[in-house]
């Protein structure tokens, strides 16, 4: 009569379908198998790549930001330039007064002010912005440039 066999979940040994232990890696029958559990790893690994992509996300927004700026409004180049330090390094843009349409006095809600130069292709590009009101220099700018000057009064709310 043929002893009934069996095989070993870990070693793989060909062992009596009655032994308790493997013979060759000792492997307790008795012992329910588990399974790897993965969940452990994974969300390690999830958790890891998170933290990369919000640092990534960090740095870039933080290049991205200009360390300096400056704007310049030049009577004898006829053109506003705005001048960005970055950490990546400098970058200008160049406006002729030709290219603006009208200036803009802005009061904001918030409280502050601001001069804008409106082109005539529908950009609007910061000259100066202040907690203070600025009027008295829009009015230069605007004096400068022979255009316009718009006043913008963003401080009424809605119902008043």
């Amino acid at each position: 009569m043929a002893v009934a066999m069996k095989d070993c979940p870990s070693c793989g040994a060909e062992v009596p379908a009655s032994a308790k232990r493997c013979k060759e890696c000792f492997h307790d029958f008795d012992t329910p198998a588990t399974t790897a559990s993965w969940a452990g790893p994974i969300a390690l690994l999830v958790s890891l790549a998170g933290m990369v992509a919000v640092a990534l996300i960090t740095l870039l927004w933080i290049v991205m930001q200009p360390q300096d700026q400056h704007t310049l409004v030049d009577q004898d180049s006829q053109s506003i330039v705005w001048t960005r330090t970055y950490v990546t390094g400098t970058t200008t843009d160049r406006v002729q007064f030709s290219d603006v349409s009208k200036i803009e006095y802005v009061m904001h809600s918030s409280g502050g002010y601001e001069i804008v130069a409106v082109t005539s292709g529908g950009d609007r590009k910061q000259i100066q912005i202040s907690e203070s009101p600025i009027q008295g220099e829009a009015n230069k700018y605007a004096e400068l440039m022979k255009k316009d000057l718009t006043i913008v009064d963003n401080t009424r709310g809605f119902g008043n």
